[in-house]
């Protein structure tokens, strides 16, 4: 039997200081279980709420730390991986997915801070996330990267003021402007839609969710936060041209039952 791709998606995870990053040792534990072929990160693992301009000046934004930031998501990548190595060491034959992250508006603060203070370029910068160093490929905000014949981005915008394609129906939105099998984080919406091309191939649209803490909760989401999808997505037995024979979710409640 010929073993066809299986891609792992990890939406929007937000870690930030403030909260654990228990969710990340569950997900290290799945991906040993399932283990992908690819590992996709769609984006905004990492939330530099001390670069926010969103909530700059309040009472809420006291206290936050540009280094509590970064050290939060350097920890759950160290509690993602740590399952994998873990199991590697017990065997012959070392288990290494290609690993994909594409970088979201929240590490693209870092770019942007730097734009505006360029006395910090070569102070601080994106590789203070230890992305590469954590075996991550890594592709700039907004360059989506086609993988087996999916596209991967952390939104794909519309329109000549290049917004995000959002809204109630986003996985439709995505084949219609797309035209072709994409996947997207950001809304932290889960939505998935088909369509058959004229060649009467399959293409798909997927909005992810998110792999947020149950427990993030600021000023700027309260009105919505509910309507967030937690938890992760496989792709399995990929045809390499956009198109898959399985798809699976599974919840972030469910992993913190069955993998810690």
């Amino acid at each position: 039997m010929i073993k066809r791709p299986k891609h792992l998606i990890i939406p929007d995870a937000h870690a930030i200081p403030e909260l654990d990053n228990d969710r990340f040792e569950a997900l290290g534990n799945l991906i040993v279980e399932e283990r992908p072929d690819v590992v996709i990160c769609i984006g905004d693992g990492a939330d530099m709420a001390s670069l926010s301009s969103f909530d700059k000046g309040t009472r809420g934004y006291e206290g936050r730390r540009y280094q509590r930031d970064v050290d939060s998501f350097i920890d759950a990548q160290d509690r993602m991986f740590a399952p994998i190595k873990a199991d590697n060491r017990k065997r012959h034959q070392s288990y290494n997915p290609r690993l994909v992250y594409t970088l979201g508006n929240h590490e693209y603060r870092i770019e942007k801070l730097i734009n505006a203070e360029p006395g910090l370029y070569g102070k601080v910068g994106v590789q203070d996330l230890k992305l590469e160093e954590h075996g991550w490929e890594v592709y700039p905000f907004l360059q989506p990267v086609v993988i087996d014949g999916i596209a991967y981005a952390h939104y794909f915008a519309s329109g000549v003021a290049g917004r995000p394609i959002s809204g109630e129906n986003i996985g439709k939105t995505l084949c219609v402007k797309l035209h072709q099998s994409a996947v997207q984080g950001h809304s932290h919406i889960y939505d998935h839609s088909e369509r058959a091309i004229i060649s009467g191939h399959k293409i798909f649209g997927l909005s992810c969710g998110c792999f947020t803490h149950p427990k993030y909760v600021a000023d700027w989401n309260r009105a919505f936060v509910q309507m967030w999808w937690r938890g992760i997505v496989i792709l399995d037995d990929l045809d390499s041209e956009g198109y898959y024979d399985q798809i699976k979710t599974i919840t972030l409640r469910k992993m913190m039952r069955d993998f810690i």
